[in-house]
This record gives structure tokens, C-alpha cells and sequence, in this order.
């Protein structure tokens, strides 16, 4: 076996690569690390983001990771808020205010609805947008199927009922990136009335 002109090889390339790796101070400068990029100034946009879990498949959340809800008592066709005073205090509005930058979810399917109280709130796929007062961290979803009425967002806008939204399948690993035209568009019957306000 000739091993020792390889060895020798691999211990002259491993000295080489040590000294390329040296932290020695080249002319002119300090060793900083070559190039950097500062970071993305994000503070003037409102993130839209994905999650997904096997219960529940794809779902939209906030910046914060917080599940983005719909309410069937609200309308997309024209987009309408009917979650007012008491109810809004509970279902936090999802304001339009600043740019939307989304991941996973169309840009085409984002809007936004005047309130009542001239303050923009965001859509996807014409339905009002909240978050539920108690979802505190990332992976609450503690507002799913409340009362009814009130559902996860999926990333085409529709409403995750029971388990996966209507665009989540088990065959596909990534959700759709367009509204599917006849599912989460229009709210089903509203239940009789248990003399509850709804919310």
C-alpha cells in the first residue's frame, strides 16, 4: 500500500486550509466578516404569515404567529364588518394601516373594509379579519369554532371548520395560492337564536 504520499497530500491540504481560515488582519482593515447586509426594516408593514398543523392544516396567522379569524356574520360580497362594540373588544379588528407583506397567501386575495368607525381592517378574499383577545402566544387557537361562528382563516380565505380547511388535502403539502371560488364564500344559515349577543 502506498499510503504515504496520500497522507502527506491530506496533511499539506489541511495545513493550506488552516492558513486560509487564519485570523490575521488584512491591509488597510480589520477582519469583520466581509460583507454584510443590514436586516430588513419591517416596522412599517403588517406581516401575513402561514402555519400548519395536522389538526388543522393551513391557516394564516400575524406577524406574531397569531391565527387570523373570520365571521360567519360578516359578509365578502361587498366586505362588511358586523362585529362591533363588545364583540370587537373580544375579536380584536386586524387593521389595514400599514402594507401588507404576506407569505402564503395570494396578494390578490388582500383587501381591506372601512368600519364603522372610519378605521380600515384587513380582508382575504372579502372577509374581515381579527384576532381573539385570549390567544396570547404563537400556537393558541383558543377563538376556533367559537360560538359557531367563529373560524381560522385558511390561506385562500376560507374558514377551517371541525378540521382542515376546505383548500387543505392531504395529498398536497403547501396550500392553494388562490380563493377557490365556491368554498368560504358565502356564510351558512345563521343558528337560531339562543338569546346570546352572537359572540
Amino acid at each position: 500500500m502506498r499510503r504515504g504520499p496520500a497522507i502527506t497530500a491530506l496533511a499539506a491540504l489541511a495545513l493550506s486550509l488552516t492558513a486560509c481560515g487564519s485570523t490575521q488582519t488584512p491591509a488597510g482593515g480589520s477582519a469583520t466578516g466581509g460583507l454584510q447586509a443590514k436586516p430588513a426594516d419591517l416596522s412599517g408593514s403588517m406581516l401575513l404569515l402561514i402555519a400548519n398543523t395536522d389538526q388543522m392544516g393551513w391557516f394564516v396567522t400575524d406577524g406574531d404567529g397569531l391565527p387570523l379569524y373570520r365571521y360567519d356574520k360578516d359578509t365578502p360580497k361587498p366586505s362588511k364588518s358586523n362585529c362591533e362594540g363588545d364583540c370587537a373588544k373580544a375579536w380584536k379588528p386586524v387593521l389595514a394601516d400599514k402594507a401588507p407583506m404576506a407569505t402564503g397567501v395570494d396578494p390578490i386575495t388582500i383587501g381591506s373594509v372601512t368600519r364603522s368607525d372610519g378605521s380600515k381592517q384587513l380582508t382575504i378574499a372579502g372577509w374581515p379579519q381579527y384576532t381573539f383577545n385570549e390567544d396570547k402566544a404563537a400556537g393558541d387557537m383558543k377563538g376556533q369554532g367559537k360560538g359557531g361562528t367563529w373560524f381560522a382563516t385558511a390561506p385562500n380565505g376560507a374558514k377551517i371548520t371541525g378540521g382542515k380547511a376546505q383548500n387543505n388535502s392531504k395529498s398536497s403539502s403547501t396550500p392553494s395560492p388562490s380563493p377557490s371560488p365556491n368554498n368560504g364564500q358565502a356564510p351558512p344559515p345563521a343558528p337560531p337564536s339562543s338569546g346570546s349577543p352572537g359572540y
